[in-house]
């Protein structure tokens, strides 16, 4: 990682990790250099051909409730 790179890396304040179905799923509490924290939550798989795939969603905290709640209503109907 060049000095560039590390610099624009957020601190992890706190992770929980949690896997299944050939998934990995990476719950993070992050802190950006101005002091906000967010939550990260990335899922990496291997698709067909043995490539790992990563996506990420950012949430921040003003929409944090809302998404918790609809969330919440969801894994209710499962």
């Amino acid at each position: 990682m060049t000095e560039a790179t590390k610099e624009n890396v957020s601190a992890v304040l706190a992770t929980k990790t949690v896997k299944g179905g050939g998934r990995t799923y990476f719950f993070d509490l992050r802190e950006s250099k101005n002091g906000n924290k967010y939550v990260q939550v990335t899922e990496s798989r291997r698709d067909k051909d043995g490539q790992n795939i990563r996506n990420s969603l950012f949430l921040f905290p003003d929409h944090a409730q809302e998404f918790q709640s609809a969330l919440s209503e969801i894994i209710e109907q499962v």
